[in-house]
């Protein structure tokens, strides 16, 4: 079986690295699929994006916030990929929240001030009846691609990862922002 830690790193270089989940949604037309790109927040473990509000993740997060998704790399060494599968329940982020999770946001994702201002839109789209939102999913459940079985067998497996180990600040966040953590 692989050892805590091991899988703790795994977790920890797709949440950090991958920077896209395909976020599962359910609504009145039936199941829905979108690609979003999020950065993670910890204490609890999450993740933050934001969309249209017409968008059709975004109408069905507001009919049922219980969504599930995938985050995946491709090209790493050994064999080649890793993923995560997770449970999580999703929300828009109330104004209260806007001003220091869109600063998170923008800060993790541009780390760059000049390209940060280029990709940063004004706040007001996402007020009121503006037409986008920032959205956060708390993970409930977390699993990892069981590599070690899948190298023996072929079989694709989970393996579950407790959420305490991963939930914990990362030193790459920054201190400035300790209220979007």
């Amino acid at each position: 079986m692989t050892p805590l830690p091991e899988l703790t790193a795994r977790s920890d270089a797709l949440l950090e690295n991958a920077r896209f989940t395909t976020l599962a949604t359910q609504g009145p037309g039936g199941p829905w699929a979108s690609t979003v790109n999020y950065v993670p927040l910890r204490e609890p473990l999450r993740l933050l994006w934001y969309s249209l509000r017409r968008a059709q993740h975004s109408r069905n997060i507001e009919d049922d916030p219980q969504v599930s998704g995938s985050i995946y790399l491709t090209g790493l060494p050994g064999l080649g990929l890793d993923g995560a599968q997770f449970t999580a329940t999703a929300r828009a982020v109330e104004p209260d929240e806007l001003d220091g999770l869109s600063d998170w946001y923008y800060e993790r994702n541009f780390p760059d001030e000049q390209v940060r201002r280029e990709w940063r839109l004004p706040l007001d789209e996402f007020r009121g009846e503006g037409h986008r939102r920032f959205y956060l999913l708390e993970i409930r459940q977390w699993w990892l691609l069981d590599i070690d079985q899948w190298l023996v067998d072929k079989n694709d497996q989970r393996i579950a990862v407790p959420l305490d180990a991963l939930s914990g600040p990362r030193k790459s966040a920054d201190d400035s922002t300790a209220g979007a953590r």
